[in-house]
């Protein structure tokens, strides 16, 4: 009788601690399978990051930009912008913002170097889904330079000259016909990273009375500006050299007339 009462508490007390083996295998079986699915959610599927740069070729120091949508959207999630430079391989961050309610991000930032550029949004991984990311179009920045900065190709006749007085008003950084000859050639490799030439157009104040030249300018072979001047005369042209890989100026003079380009500045992404 004894022995079938001890039998009886066994197998009882083996029952008690297999259901609480069993109810506390229940909350982390369940833990477990929600990890297993918050980790596939996060694999098969990532945020979708649509960015965009409102002006693709800025002025230096102008402000750009940086627009974007993030989907699905996670309002007040925390997301970086990063820039990376053409000649540069590593991305580097430069500012932090929030999410809005419908998963819009505005940032600004500020070209200070005439260096060609990408930016990029991202959005860090979550429970919600994978990290994503955002490039936007290619940024290439310009700005004005003197053409005289740069190294002529060809100088015959027409010379590089530190001041130059055309009717009146002195230019700095110019070009002046100077020698015997009264033709004259100085030519410029651009490389198509320019968009504008505007320069100043006219005959020295110190050539002779009676005296005239006729300055012409060609992009890449094809005629872009012609005119003859006198004592007096002068005109400032602008000029479009979107894509010119090389300019050059020419001149023919009358009387002993120094044919003068005043202060020619270049707009490019150099």
């Amino acid at each position: 009788m004894k022995r079938t009462i001890s039998a009886a508490i066994v197998l009882a007390a083996l029952s008690s601690a297999t259901a609480l083996a069993s109810a506390d295998a229940a909350p982390r079986q369940q833990a477990s399978t929600q990890a297993i699915h918050h980790g596939n959610q996060r694999a098969g599927h990532s945020y979708q990051v649509v960015a965009k740069v409102d002006k693709t070729e800025p002025m230096l120091h102008d402000k750009v930009r940086i627009k974007a949508t993030v989907t699905p959207a996670a309002p007040g999630a925390s997301v970086t912008l990063q820039l990376k430079y053409d000649d540069q391989k590593k991305w580097k961050t430069i500012d932090h913002g929030r999410l809005d309610g419908r998963g819009k991000v505005t940032f600004k930032d500020k070209v200070s170097s005439l260096r060609v550029r990408k930016y990029r949004v991202v959005k860090p991984a979550d429970a919600k889904a994978g990290a994503g990311r955002g490039d936007t179009a290619k940024v290439t920045v310009y700005g004005w330079r003197t053409l005289t900065s740069l190294q002529p190709v060809i100088s015959q006749g027409l010379f590089e000259w530190g001041n130059v007085a055309i009717n009146g008003t002195s230019y700095p950084d110019s070009i002046l016909r100077s020698g015997a000859l009264p033709a004259g050639q100085i030519d410029y490799n651009l490389n198509h990273d320019c968009k504008q030439l505007d320069a100043v157009y006219g005959l020295a104040d110190s050539s002779p009375s009676g005296s005239s030249t006729t300055l012409v300018l060609t992009a890449d072979g094809a005629p872009k500006h012609s005119g003859t001047y006198a004592l007096t005369q002068a005109q400032r042209v602008v000029t479009d050299i979107t894509g010119v890989f090389r300019i050059s100026f020419t001149s023919a003079s009358l009387g002993g007339g120094l044919a003068a380009v005043g202060t020619p500045k270049v707009l490019c992404s150099f």
